[in-house]
Parts: C-alpha cells; structure tokens; sequence
C-alpha cells in the first residue's frame, strides 16, 4: 500500500477514536438530576449536614457556598465542571438559595470550584462528606437509585 493511501487507514482509526471519546463524554456529561427544583431542598439539606458537624462551619460564608455549587453543577451539571456551558435555569435556581448574591457573583464562583476542587487536599474532603450525605438523602427519598 502506497503510503497515500496508508492515510485512509489512520483516518478511520482517528474517526472510530473520537465515535469512543464522544461516547464516554456523553456518558461523563450525563447529569444525575435534572430537576432544578430540587436545589432549595439539597441546600436545606447541606445547611443541616453543617450545623451537625462537630463545630459547624458559618453556610453562609464564600467556601461553604463554593461547595454547594459544586455538588450542585456535579449533580445537575456536571460538564460544567470541566468547563462546559451552564444549562438554562440552574443559575437562577442557584441564585434562589443565595439571595443576597448576585448572579454575577454566582458565575464567577463557579468559574473557581472545580480548580479549588482540585487544588485543595480540605476542600475535597469536605465536598466529597457532604456529597456522600447528599447522596444518602436523595436515595431515601427515592430521586436517585
């Protein structure tokens, strides 16, 4: 085979290669929830899971809300995470629970979790406890299998 048309080979295992990695973003991308209304009730359950720690952080503050955007854009939006576009309508969702923020705000939070996520031995640990609880919640109550 001349080396020209040795292309044709290449070509075809570069399409078959990027028919897998288009399937398994598919699949990573997938969300676990798709009900935004669900966001006020997982925040008021992420508020409890911190006020009965042992010494429960203030839920208000910047770090604590950092988090909540995280499991909520990993439950609802996950590609987000990877720099992907927001879906419509989880922002003011989002902005429900946080009234005193401004969807501005909010964005730019959001444009920070996943590098802190990654950066910062704590605050994964911290994500990864509350999402586990988040998890449990949502079995009990049968929103997720």
């Amino acid at each position: 085979m001349t080396k020209e048309f040795s292309s044709i080979v290449e070509l075809k295992s570069i399409r078959e290669q990027k028919s897998r990695l288009s399937e398994r973003e598919q699949e990573l991308s997938s969300p676990i929830l798709t009900d935004f209304t669900l966001i006020p009730k997982i925040y008021e359950w992420f508020r409890e899971i911190l006020s009965g720690a042992d010494c429960p952080p203030n839920s208000e503050s910047v770090t604590q809300r950092k988090k909540f955007l995280f499991i909520v854009l990993f439950l609802f939006a996950p590609s987000v995470l990877a720099g992907g576009r927001l879906p419509n309508g989880i922002r003011a969702e989002i902005s429900g629970v946080f009234p005193d923020v401004s969807p501005c705000v909010i964005s730019n939070n959001i444009a920070d979790v996943s590098f802190i996520y990654q950066q910062y031995k704590d605050f994964r640990q911290d994500i990864e406890y509350l999402y586990n609880q988040i998890v449990e919640r949502l079995k009990v109550k049968g929103l997720i299998k």
